[in-house]
């Protein structure tokens, strides 16, 4: 059980890496693309439980809007960028979701 949730965190890990997302921004060119990622640990939850998955989903919302930029229009410097930035947001909290494969997250995320 316990390497499960290991093997899970590093899924997770690799989702947020998953296509490229965006980083850093220029002035002069908008929203640079790299590989960025951000670790997010669970091994402390009981995702199986609702409380469990609703503190998890909260962590991954929380990792997608950092690794993304999402709060920030001066890192996109533009209004183009911040969407760029949304859709990054989305893409990578979906992509974590999926791969972690739980229902109560998958719920939680559907809404």
């Amino acid at each position: 059980m316990k390497q499960s949730k290991l093997i899970k965190s590093i899924i997770v890990a690799a989702a947020v890496v998953a296509f490229g997302l965006p980083t850093a921004a220029s002035a002069d060119s908008g929203p640079v693309f790299k590989g960025a990622s951000e670790k997010v640990q669970f091994t402390d939850l009981d995702i199986q439980k609702q409380a469990g998955a609703e503190q998890l989903y909260r962590r991954l919302q929380a990792a997608s809007k950092r690794v993304c930029g999402v709060e920030s229009l001066k890192v996109t410097g533009s209004i183009d960028g911040f969407s760029e930035t949304r859709r990054c947001y989305h893409k990578s909290l979906g992509e974590a979701v999926a791969k972690l494969d739980n229902a109560a997250l998958t719920k939680i995320h559907e809404g």
